[in-house]
């Protein structure tokens, strides 16, 4: 028998995160099932549980490549360059809602509370270092106000988040120019 190559392996296993996530979107953690993220992904479940041997492991993959996704998105350069930098590529309204959900499920598992604080801390340092520079690139003096500019930038990410996920039609254009008067803001 051929074997498998780690190409391939990598390919796979994005093929289920891909399906698990909308999935999980579409119906929570609680009311999706293993059938449900076969069904999607048209593979077998056999094929799943190579990869991952419960729901619960697939649901903490989604939730780690889902918060690494938002944060690879969120402190990517020029903060403020559109309204695409506000709710990422791709469906908006999906990733608002799995969003929504790990918060949710942060708040009963210790573990996954814990990882996202991580990912938050690292969020919140990073987007101050890019308020620095954004700032600095305006002639504005960067490190006092960077701090609790990223505070700020990081609520205003979580609030536009929740009301996406919720089905508002929030508008991203006010959000980038909030986050312009929050960055260029003596």
């Amino acid at each position: 028998m051929p074997k498998v190559s780690e190409a391939h392996r990598d390919a796979r296993r994005r093929q289920i995160l891909d399906a698990a996530r909308a999935v999980f979107a579409e119906k929570g953690f609680v009311r999706a099932s293993t059938g449900d993220i076969v069904a999607r992904s048209r593979l077998s479940s056999g094929a799943i549980y190579s990869y991952f041997p419960s729901k619960d492991h697939l649901v903490r993959a989604v939730c780690e490549d889902t918060i690494d996704r938002a944060l690879d998105h969120v402190t990517s350069p020029n903060l403020s360059a559109s309204p695409e930098r506000v709710h990422g590529s791709g469906d908006g309204r999906e990733h608002a809602r799995l969003m929504a959900q790990i918060w949710g499920e942060a708040a009963v598992s210790p573990s996954l509370a814990e990882q996202v604080r991580r990912h938050l801390a690292t969020a919140h340092e990073k987007a101050a270092g890019l308020i620095r520079d954004e700032r600095t690139g305006h002639g504005l003096s960067g490190d006092p106000h960077a701090t609790g500019a990223a505070n700020v930038l990081l609520a205003l990410l979580t609030g536009y988040t929740l009301r996406l996920a919720m089905g508002d039609e929030a508008n991203p254009d006010a959000y980038v120019r909030a986050i312009h008067t929050l960055i260029k803001t003596p």
